[in-house]
């Protein structure tokens, strides 16, 4: 769901990859264009760009671009906080976003060793040439649809089963959807493990931990509600009593820690103004 067109589409993904890459989609703009600042909620997603157009500046939350934009190839995430980038004419970038342990599979690398608020250069990660490679034959290719299947041979080729350590966590992921439930706990019963092993678990093969992804998930409903309802006076008392938040001060709290702004200026300086949020995940 996003509450103003992007300039590109989104690409499906068949199984079995689809338990690995959630979607591609492809942003792109034409030789003249305006340059344009978009932003992208945080969705807590692994994201691997490949850049085959204008470099890209980007920043998080509200701080100012960076002055070194990506090239070609860059991962990003789990992605936690508000993504703002920046829209030149002859943008052309394929983002391919991981599921849940998607990015696990295909790496083999714990998640929670990432810095989220970084860019990196996935060969940095594997010690190898492997991506500039891929990337230098996928700017060979003619179109963006030839261009995504090579992606997906590429990542079919690499992926590994889930993890055993992994299965519990997926097997309990619907507990997150339930309010009445402790998912931690629920989990750690199920498997016969403690609290604190699937705790780890899940930090290892996400990047972020039970607890985070349960305060973002009632913080994306909060965004849902704004940007439905985008054309009416922001009641904050409203916002608290039906998302459970404490307070003002803790419903503000976090709007800075995951968008780096207030409700209000939400409303009035980004909703409405090139701001999306990502399609619904598979489990939230």
């Amino acid at each position: 769901m996003e509450d103003a067109a992007m300039d590109g589409e989104f690409y499906e993904v068949q199984a079995p990859l689809s338990d690995v890459v959630s979607h591609f989609y492809h942003l792109h703009t034409p030789t003249v264009a305006e340059v344009v600042l978009k932003h992208l909620s945080p969705n807590f997603d692994m994201l691997m760009i490949f850049n085959f157009g204008t470099p890209v500046r980007y920043s998080f939350n509200d701080a100012a671009l960076n002055t070194v934009p990506i090239e070609r190839v860059a991962v990003i995430g789990p992605l936690k906080k508000m993504l703002n980038y920046e829209l030149r004419p002859s943008t052309d970038v394929i983002i391919v976003n991981f599921t849940l342990n998607g990015f696990y599979r295909l790496f083999k690398i714990p998640v929670n060793e990432l810095a989220p608020d970084e860019v990196i250069d996935p060969d940095i990660l594997i010690d190898k040439t492997c991506f500039a490679d891929l990337w230098a034959r996928l700017a060979a290719l003619p179109s963006t649809t030839d261009r995504i299947q090579l992606i997906e041979a590429y990542a079919a080729s690499f992926t590994v089963e889930n993890d055993a350590f992994a299965i519990p966590l997926l097997n309990g992921l619907a507990y997150f959807q339930n309010p009445a439930v402790q998912p931690v706990k629920a989990i750690a019963a199920n498997a016969a493990l403690s609290e604190r092993t699937i705790q780890q678990r899940f930090q290892k093969f996400t990047g972020y931990s039970p607890k985070e992804i349960l305060r973002f998930m009632r913080f994306k409903e909060v965004i849902t509600q704004l940007i439905n309802q985008k054309e009416k006076e922001i009641d904050l008392f409203e916002l608290i009593e039906m998302h459970g938040y404490h307070d003002q001060s803790h419903l503000i709290k976090d709007f800075n820690h995951f968008l780096g702004t207030t409700p209000r200026k939400f409303l009035k300086n980004i909703a409405g103004k090139g701001f999306c949020v990502t399609r619904p995940g598979k489990h939230y």
